[in-house]
């Protein structure tokens, strides 16, 4: 499987599998779904949803920059990635709202995504280290 542009879990696990490949599209709903949570927080009057929104449009585009990453790049690449992706969560996490019909469906799927992505992680990882995946 080629890895998604700057998006490589390749570093996580040791081969190829429908679970690896599950958790790298649960990393990447995770943004998009940030995105929606901070609209929803712009929509109500804060004015912290665009800023979000900004960081992540950022964020997005560094994930999905199409040039490859020179080879002494691609460690500091992964680490500017895995900060930023925690980094959004916080921010998240810092201004989430709950009392208003729209920021509780929109947090409501973030929320869904991160708990999905805690077990689909847990799950790929056992199944990696009992070595019971099938490569792709």
């Amino acid at each position: 499987m080629d890895p998604m542009f700057q998006v490589d879990l390749s570093f996580l696990f040791e081969q190829p599998s429908i679970w690896r490949t599950l958790v790298q599209t649960l990393i990447i709903l995770t943004p998009l779904a940030i995105a929606l949570s901070a609209y929803g927080t712009w929509r109500i009057g804060d004015r912290r949803g665009p800023l979000l929104m900004a960081g992540v449009a950022l964020y997005l585009l560094w994930m999905f920059w199409p040039a490859p990453l020179a080879a002494e790049l691609v460690l500091p690449g992964r680490a500017v990635s895995v900060i930023g992706w925690f980094w959004l969560v916080s921010a998240w996490g810092r201004q989430a709202k709950w009392h208003e019909p729209l920021l509780l469906l929109s947090n409501s799927i973030v929320l869904a995504i991160l708990i999905a992505l805690i077990l689909t992680t847990g799950v790929a990882g056992i199944r990696d280290a009992m070595g019971w995946d099938v490569p792709l």
